[in-house]
């Protein structure tokens, strides 16, 4: 393997650690769960009463909002949990969400004019640009995208402390704000959560 292959390999490589990896992301992109040091009070829950939203008009609405709710539900119940009225619920459920715009850069390599000169001391690259002949070209396009954060809460009603808590953090798209999209969103987030009661039916 030449000197001038191994150079423009090295510097693909590294320009190409710096760009993150999308292609086996999980629904839930990124997700990380805080618990605590104590078992969950119960399997019933209500929802906590509404807080200040983000400000986003993207997520701040209604439909998103009823989305978001029925994706919960649905995953919550799933795992054996069931909803119930605020005075004999043992869990308070909250999110809250955010999108950020953010920049990412791609490299590709266009290869490199040759450009070589051989006397009696042996071969140099041409052009002035030293022994490893003329560097490569490399083509890097910005890419625009938009990250979302969603968090969910599970709060003892007894204490009024936090008991549960997942992170789902990942690059998202028109798909994942649909009703399916949300729905494995959640359910990504919830895998970890302790199995309550068997589904009814």
């Amino acid at each position: 393997m030449s000197s001038r292959f191994m150079a423009k390999a090295l510097l693909v490589a590294a320009v190409a650690a710096c760009l993150p990896l999308v292609g086996c992301e999980s629904p839930g992109g990124k997700v990380s769960v805080l618990t605590g040091n104590t078992p969950l009070p119960g399997t019933t829950y209500a929802w906590a009463p509404a807080q200040a939203g983000s400000g986003d008009p993207r997520v701040d609405n209604d439909i998103m909002r009823d989305r978001i709710r029925t994706a919960v539900d649905t995953n919550l119940a799933a795992k054996g949990y069931r909803q119930v009225d605020a005075s004999q619920a043992k869990l308070l459920v909250a999110y809250h969400i955010g999108l950020q715009n953010k920049t990412d850069y791609s490299a590709t390599s266009m290869g490199g004019p040759g450009g070589v000169a051989c006397g009696i001391r042996g071969c140099i690259g041409g052009y002035g640009w030293g022994m490893y002949g003329a560097p490569m070209d490399v083509d890097i396009r910005s890419i625009n995208y938009t990250e979302g954060a969603v968090m969910l809460d599970l709060v003892d009603t007894s204490t009024g402390k936090l008991a549960w808590r997942a992170t789902s953090q990942k690059r998202v798209d028109q798909k994942d704000a649909t009703q399916d999209g949300l729905n494995a969103i959640v359910a990504d987030m919830v895998k970890t959560l302790p199995q309550g009661a068997p589904p009814a039916g």
